[in-house]
């Protein structure tokens, strides 16, 4: 397989289990979702194969003597020509599509947006569209039989995709006595206005009763005594406590994938189930068990942990380990300096001077990385370059810290990037507007894992079942990073299906659209093939097993069990992960390898978009995958056979399936009866693969066309001033016919003008928007039309802002005037009314009401609060706000005042500081001494992470046990000037916690007898920075450490209880005989202790009368 340059970026892979394969692993090498020394198992496997119950499907339901009786009114009231799949279990239609029938104003019809009281078509929304689609389906009631039905619109799967050319997908979920029936539905998809595919999934009549025999807390502890976890199995989070649902279910005789045999609308019984989720001390897998709400049984046991085998400028991978570090920057990361910032999708962020700093920390993901903490500061140009490095794992460029790895700069960068790409389809989309966090080189080979929340990648080494396979570090691995973000983006986009094999190929759909390349995780195992690959050291190429290959070699449910094919039949069926829970396709086989199918008709696909389209083709294929992704479950049914039986029938003529969804998705005129632009290359693409239905449609867009795009929108102007868009015409297929165009949508009181018009295609035209007559300010979407003999018409869009004058000033909010104890230890939340013609917020801090003294500013803040850091405690500060827009800065609002609280250990205003002991460890530290009451001592001064301003004590976390210790000079303590407060800087590199505890830690201790006796400070003594956790090993087994990473914080700690003595420290490193973050560890500096004398400081002498 010929594999394109790896210019894309690659994100988020695999479950490829090289170690651990679990839920939704990329290649089974070994079992996994758990730690392999400390696996928490059931006791056995718990799959109830009748919840599997899928559509029985008659494909030709329209011609059905038999059902006419159901059909003539539809087909009476609206005409057209449709094609009708029948559920015989249901006795519904599963699928109906066609002509279309006019719902919305859209180019497949007449409507006006008008008649719905709107001004253009835009600004239709979900809840419009649904209570249309709801009156529609009134209309049917001799087709879909919901008369009686509970239907609620399911808000988290219901969404628009498209653009430009939107698609609705609605669906309504069916409940019964207010309990969800879990994946039953009446859906209604609309595209171009038009209804084009409508009707039911497993929907049935619910007869059981909706009453459990046991409240949920009981019945979960007689199922956690069946499941038979390890006797000292112990809950760690219970994710979710208990929720009752209906399950569709197969009625009793009936075998999953075979043909239904019973009389129609007899198909579906139901289960009144609760679903726990949950998952256990020292095992990383999520667990997901159904309870039968009426026996108390255990009906089912799933594990949902996602397993895998597998400007700001930094230098990170392309698509592998293998390539060239390139250096590019890095968008959407992070920045401090002087407030928050973050950078743009061209990695540029405003720099105001002084400091910046970044630690990979941003917008949309954190990098946390088990070598130690990133951090690069510069405060010369502001530019944050992170490097680039040889090797692997933990090495570093020499700056930016010990988790400026290989693996953290390239996961940023790639992960982010995908983010960005997939908030275009799914702006909405809470999650991608969410942080997750990445955790990079993990200490352990071979894998990577999505776990519901988090996203894990793993260092390099051999694998832990076979020694003799050596792994890539996961995290330097784009298409790793692209898979695994790709399982999160299922989960999180409601369309993920109930087995496992669909969800493998969506891992590897979102990876190859990314990276460009079949060959899924290039150099997981360097110099070794994938099974029966042609040149892919990953671990799936999907192009081999392609429309390229010979026909025995195509990805196909015939072809699965061929030795010089996918070979799927090397792996028990159906399959079992552990032994112990289901990790299949829809044919029963193993799931990684079974998705081959999927994934391989999906790259097939592309290919034909590219060979058709050109290089728009991947855009084609974006705008395919994305909107259909929520719609779509499982890539493709069995519908007769059973499992694990070659010979079984399968299709994709399920509502659900990918083959059905993706045709309303690619539609662009609202009728699927004349076929969609690329019907006939996804027919062959699916075809060739064994997973499409019926037979080919035609290809409505195989002819010559032009295409319209906006370059340099959006924009705002100040009225008077014009607005000027840059309007491009593309030729498709040679198309040379004229272009007229027009606009509408602009402001009242403004004229639009083109020139030239008409336009060549293939050239470019300039829209003009006059703004003198404007009469208000706002935003405004411009719809572009372009028309020509022999094309059905195009259009883009534009937005314009214009402003008629600087904004009014804003009315601040919070911290109230006057407010008073605001504490000054976290930054202080500022906020204001919002100003609605304002682009941009102005913020000013300062320590007198007439603003001489500004002592923070946010020049450019599009948010309406903002949060200020570094205020001193015990001081009195104003602040105010004004608006910006493009006319300029508005007025200053009122301005606010408050007072912030008395910091922990700081002297009131009546009082005055007096250092007893300080030391920045900079100068002579022969005061101090260094021990070790086990193994090595290692604390010394250094030179690689201070915090001011060049030096500080680092005492480093070593593999082996040891207990280092460091005790500082004598310190005489007074009586009577209190508070007496101990404050220090640390930087923590220490292994990470993790469930069983903190394994290597630090701690404090203090002594009033010159050492010959030492106590821990605890509790309450910590002002600030409270201890991680307890220890689990080591030298401080029991006691309170601080572990993990983190850049330097202040730790305040009170002494007034030993007043009147002489102390020393001693700052204390526990380490257990495993891991450590070496060469980093606990650096300490900056040590101050401090008494607070009664009197303010004499302000004659303090201003230099006296010398």
């Amino acid at each position: 397989m010929l594999h394109p340059a790896r210019t894309a970026a690659l994100t988020g892979l695999l479950t490829l289990l090289l170690g651990l394969p679990t839920a939704q692993a990329i290649h089974p090498i070994a079992e996994g979702g758990h730690k392999a020394a400390t696996a928490r198992l059931p006791a056995r496997p718990f799959v109830d194969a009748s919840l599997q119950a899928q559509p029985a499907l008659s494909l030709d339901a329209q011609h059905d003597l038999m059902l006419q009786s159901r059909t003539a009114a539809f087909q009476q009231r609206y005409g057209g020509s449709w094609e009708i799949r029948w559920d015989d279990r249901s006795d519904r239609p599963n699928l109906v599509q066609g002509s279309g029938i006019a719902l919305i104003p859209g180019r497949g019809n007449a409507l006006k947006p008008q008649q719905f009281g709107l001004a253009a078509e835009s600004d239709m929304t979900l809840g419009l569209v649904a209570a249309k689609a709801r009156e529609f389906v009134a209309t049917v009631p001799d087709l879909l039989r919901t008369e009686g039905l509970e239907l609620q619109l399911d808000g988290e799967r219901s969404v628009q995709a498209g653009g430009d050319r939107p698609v609705w997908f609605l669906e309504f979920g069916q409940f019964h006595n207010g309990v969800r029936v879990d994946g039953a539905f009446v859906y209604v998809r609309v595209a171009q206005g038009n209804i084009v595919q409508f009707g039911a999934e497993r929907v049935a009549p619910v007869t059981v009763s909706t009453k459990p025999a046991l409240p949920r807390d009981k019945a979960f502890a007689l199922a956690w005594a069946e499941l038979g976890f390890p006797a000292d199995t112990r809950i760690h989070e219970m994710i979710e406590p208990g929720q009752l649902r209906l399950y569709p279910a197969l009625p009793a005789g009936d075998e999953v994938g075979e043909r239904f045999l019973g009389a129609r609308g007899t198909g579906y019984r139901h289960v009144l189930a609760w679903r726990y989720v949950f998952d256990v001390v020292d095992d990383d897998a999520t667990w997901e068990v159904l309870v039968d709400a009426q026996t108390n049984r255990v009906r089912e046991l799933r594990n949902l942990t996602v397993n895998v085998n597998a400007s700001v400028s930094g230098g990170i991978y392309p698509t592998t380990n293998s390539d060239t570090e390139v250096v590019v920057n890095l968008p959407f990361a992070a920045v401090t300096n002087g407030t928050a910032k973050v950078t743009d999708t061209l990695g540029i962020y405003d720099y105001s001077g002084g400091t910046a700093t970044v630690t990979l920390d941003g917008k949309y993901f954190r990098m946390s990385d088990n070598c130690g903490a990133a951090s690069l500061s510069n405060s010369t140009d502001g530019n944050l370059a992170l490097g680039t490095s040889g090797g692997t794992d933990c090495t570093t460029p020499g700056v930016g810290g010990a988790g400026n790895t290989h693996a953290s700069r390239s996961g940023f960068y790639h992960l982010t990037r995908i983010n960005e790409k997939a908030r275009t389809f799914f702006p909405s989309n809470t999650w991608l507007q969410g942080k997750v966090t990445a955790n990079m080189n993990v200490n352990n080979t071979c894998n990577a894992a999505w776990n519901g929340s988090t996203l894990n990648f793993y260092k390099s080494g051999p694998s832990a079942s076979n020694p003799a396979l050596v792994c890539s570090n996961t995290g330097e691995i784009a298409a790793v990073f692209l898979h695994e973000w790709g399982h999160g983006m299922d989960t999180n986009s409601g369309g993920s299906a109930s087995e496992n094999g669909s969800g493998e190929a969506v891992g590897d759909t979102f990876a190859f659209l990314e990276t460009r390349d079949s060959c899924i995780g290039q150099n997981f195992i360097p110099g070794t093939n994938c099974a029966n690959c042609d040149a892919c050291t990953g671990v799936r190429d999907v192009g081999d097993f392609g429309v390229s290959a010979p026909p025995a070699k195509i990805a196909t449910p015939a072809n699965l069990a061929n030795d010089a094919g996918i070979n799927c039949d090397r792996y028990t069926c159906p399959y079992l992960a552990n032994g112990i829970t289901p990790y299949q396709g829809p044919m029963g086989y193993e799931g990684h390898c079974e998705s081959y199918i999927a994934s391989g008709a999906n790259w097939d696909l592309t290919q034909a978009l590219i060979q058709r389209h050109g290089a728009s083709g991947w855009a084609k294929m974006d705008r395919i995958w994305y909107a259909s992704l929520t719609p779509s479950k499982s890539a493709y049914q069995v519908a007769s056979g059973g499992k694990c039986n070659v010979a079984a029938t399968v299709n994709g003529c399920a509502a659900t399936n990918w083959y059905t969804v993706f045709l309303p998705a690619d539609d662009d005129d609202g009728n699927l009866a004349n076929g969609t632009p690329n019907a006939c290359r996804i027919w062959d693409a699916f075809n060739a693969h064994g997973i499409a239905c019926g037979t080919r449609p035609v290809c409505s867009g195989d002819a010559p066309d032009f295409r319209l795009s906006v370059a340099n929108s959006p924009q705002a102007v100040c009225a008077p001033a014009p607005a000027t868009f840059n309007i491009t015409t593309v030729s498709d297929l040679g198309f040379v016919n004229p272009v007229t165009l027009s606009a509408t949508g602009n402001p009242a009181g403004t004229s639009v003008t083109f020139l030239p018009n008409p336009v060549v295609p293939g050239t470019s035209a300039t829209m003009s928007v006059s703004t003198a007559g404007a009469a208000a300010s706002g935003t405004s979407t411009l719809t572009i039309a372009g028309t020509a003999s022999g094309s059905p018409g195009h259009d883009a869009t534009a937005q314009l802002t214009i402003s008629v004058g600087a904004p009014a000033g804003p009315t601040l909010l919070a911290p109230a005037n006057g407010a008073t104890g605001v504490n000054s230890l976290n930054p202080v939340s500022l906020s204001w009314s919002p100003i609605s013609d304002s682009t941009a917020y102005t913020i000013e801090v300062a320590t007198d009401a007439g603003f001489a003294n500004i002592v923070a500013t946010q020049p450019s803040q599009s948010a309406t609060s903002w949060n200020v850091s570094g205020l001193q405690s015990l001081t009195t500060y104003y602040w105010r706000v004004r608006a910006n827009n493009i006319c300029g800065a508005g007025a200053n609002s009122a301005v606010f005042s408050f007072r912030t609280a008395q910091a922990p250990g700081a002297c009131d205003e009546n009082q005055t500081a007096n250092a007893l002991f300080t030391d920045n460890i900079e100068g002579d530290v022969s005061g101090w001494t260094a021990t070790a009451g086990t193994g090595s001592q290692t604390w010394a001064v250094s030179t690689a992470r201070p915090s001011s301003p060049t030096k500080a004590w680092l005492a480093t976390d070593v593999t082996t046990a040891s207990d280092q210790r460091l005790v500082s000079p004598a310190v005489t303590l007074p009586v009577g000037e209190s508070p007496l407060s101990l404050s220090f800087q640390s930087d923590l590199n220490l292994e990470p916690r993790t469930s069983g505890g903190c394994y290597d830690g630090g701690l404090l201790e203090i002594s009033s007898d010159n050492g010959s006796t030492w106590t821990q400070i605890t509790g309450a003594a910590l002002l600030t920075d409270p201890y991680t956790g307890a220890a689990n090993g080591g030298a401080a087994n029991g006691l309170q450490v601080w572990c993990g990473t983190r850049p330097y914080k202040s730790s305040v700690v009170d002494l007034n209880s030993y007043a009147g003595q002489t102390v020393r420290f001693r700052f204390r490193v526990s380490t257990d005989s495993s891991q450590g973050l070496t060469p980093h560890g606990w650096y300490v500096d900056d040590v101050k202790v401090q008494s607070c004398r009664s009197g303010p400081a004499d302000r004659i002498f303090a201003s230099g009368f006296q010398p």
